[in-house]
This record gives structure tokens, sequence and C-alpha cells, in this order.
């Protein structure tokens, strides 16, 4: 059984590169991981929400872990988004993650379904027969409609004690209940850029950042400098991004940061529909707001 834990304070949810003709590129793949190495990313979680992981066939996300680690080698820490509507794709997802030799998995409960705590804790088990790899699980309820109760989360990692982490983008009163049930070396992570400072104060370990796409540099800092509780200067440090930050959420993250890394010379690609690509004033708009960002 492996038992270190991979999930990071400080990770970036990669995007997924597509073509013109909503193809998955393999040469976006390779620009977008020398990329995040170039910038010192320490980890990447691939294939999950920001990754448009849902638009994608099992047999297209089996190709996506199996391109980022030869992309990735062993430079970076690569974590793979499971996450479906059947249990018997998820575990597909998970058989691909073990053979690729992922760091980890971040599994993810299916979307629209309303299960039961029960049916949850079931589709968990059934994921965790099939892997070694320390899983951490992600708990969404405003994108998946299901809430994963405490109770069955302590249930599932006594049970199964790979599951080391838990991303909560639901109560986030929980994050210092988790982490008092379950000791310190077991990690809570947030998805959400904009709450960060709040997270981190009620006791989150860290981000899996989806403004790091654009700032990962400056938003690795920012972490770095919560967690040695320099939290006025990491606070200014953050203000500093805001104008561009808010420009992205404002004309749709995934959209904006493709545009932006894009202008870049990465191949970010497109997203697909129905997500569209940004208008000529939306391209303005937001490459106005880059061009005077300040630099940290």
């Amino acid at each position: 059984m492996i038992t270190q834990n991979p999930f990071v304070p400080f990770s970036v949810a990669m995007v997924t590169p597509f073509d013109q003709k909503e193809k998955l590129s393999l040469s976006g793949i390779y620009s977008l991981i020398d990329y995040y190495k170039q910038n010192h990313v320490p980890a990447l979680l691939i294939s999950g929400s920001t990754g448009e992981q849902h638009s994608m066939t099992i047999e297209e996300r089996q190709i996506l872990y199996q391109e980022a680690k030869s992309a990735g080698k062993d430079n970076l820490l690569l974590i793979g988004g499971v996450a479906a509507v059947r249990t018997t794709d998820a575990i597909r997802l998970a058989e691909a993650a073990q053979r690729e030799k992922l760091d980890g998995i971040m599994l993810g409960f299916p979307p629209y379904l309303r299960m039961s705590q029960l049916e949850a804790a079931a589709y968990v088990k059934r994921v965790c027969t099939v892997t070694d790899l320390p899983i951490m699980l992600y708990n969404n309820p405003p994108r998946t409609g299901f809430n994963l109760e405490l109770n069955t989360l302590y249930h599932l990692v006594e049970k199964y004690p790979q599951i080391k982490a838990l991303k909560e983008a639901g109560n986030p009163s929980n994050a210092p209940l988790v982490k008092k049930e379950l000791g310190s070396s077991f990690s809570v992570l947030t998805g959400f850029d904009l709450h960060l400072f709040d997270n981190m104060q009620n006791g989150y370990d860290g981000i899996t950042s989806v403004i790091g796409n654009v700032f990962p540099k400056e938003m690795q800092q920012i972490v770095e400098l919560i967690k040695l509780e320099e939290w006025a200067f990491a606070k200014e440090q953050f203000s500093k991004l805001l104008p561009t930050v808010h420009t992205i959420l404002e004309l749709g993250a995934l959209r904006a940061i493709k545009y932006v890394l894009t202008e870049n010379n990465i191949e970010a690609g497109i997203c697909r529909e129905p997500l569209s690509p940004l208008s000529k004033q939306e391209k303005k708009i937001v490459m106005a707001v880059w061009q005077n960002r300040e630099v940290l």
C-alpha cells in the first residue's frame, strides 16, 4: 500500500487542450506541461472540472493520463481526475491512472445523480479496490447535487487508508472538523481562488488553483506566504492580481484562461461547445487587463 500524501498545498487544475475541431490536442498537452514545469508548478490536477472532464470520453481521458505522464516525467506530481456517471467507467479511469503511474487520484462523485450516502460509499469502495494510489475525495455539491456527509468520509478513511485528502467545495466549516477527526496528516484543499484566505484561515491546507493556470508563480508564492502566516503580505500580493482575476472569472474562467495562454504562445486550444470562444470585444477586455497587470 502506498502511504505518502501527494496532495500538496499548491497545485494547478490544468486545462485540457482541444484543437479547432474539438479533438484532444497531443501537442497541446506537451506545450502546457512544459509551461507548468518552466514555472515550477509542483503538482497538476489533470482531467478535473477545469479540465472539462465530462466532455471527454473515457478513452480520451486515458490518453490524457498517458501523454501527461510522458510529458511530465517525474518532474512534477500528477493527480488524475476520476469521476463518472457509471461506476464501471470510474474504475476504468482509476485503473488507467494506476497503469500510467500517476501520483494520485482525485475521485469526484457522479454529476446529476442524487445518490444516497450508502451508494456514494459503494462507489468509492469499488474504485479503492482497483488501485493503491493515494486518493483525494472531491465533495462538490454545487456541481454534482450530492453532499458527502462527514460520517461517510470518516468511515471510508478508516476502511481505506489510501484516502489521504478531501477537496471540499461544499461547507467550508467542515474543514476544521475533518482536521480534528482525521489529524494533521490528512489534507483538506479548496478549489476556490477567491476564497483562498477565508478557507485557509478556516483550516484548509491549500488549493488546487484555477487562476494558477495564468498566475502559476504568483499563486504559489501567495500560498507559501500564507503557510508562513505572512497574511498581510499575502493579501497585498493577491490584491495585485484581482483586476485580472475578476475579469477572467466574469468572462468565463476556461474561455479566458485558454485565450490568455494561447496569446502567450502556449497551445491551450479551445473549449468544447457549448462553451464558446471569446468575442472580439471580450478579447480586447481580457488583454487590456492582462497587459496592465501588476507583476509581483
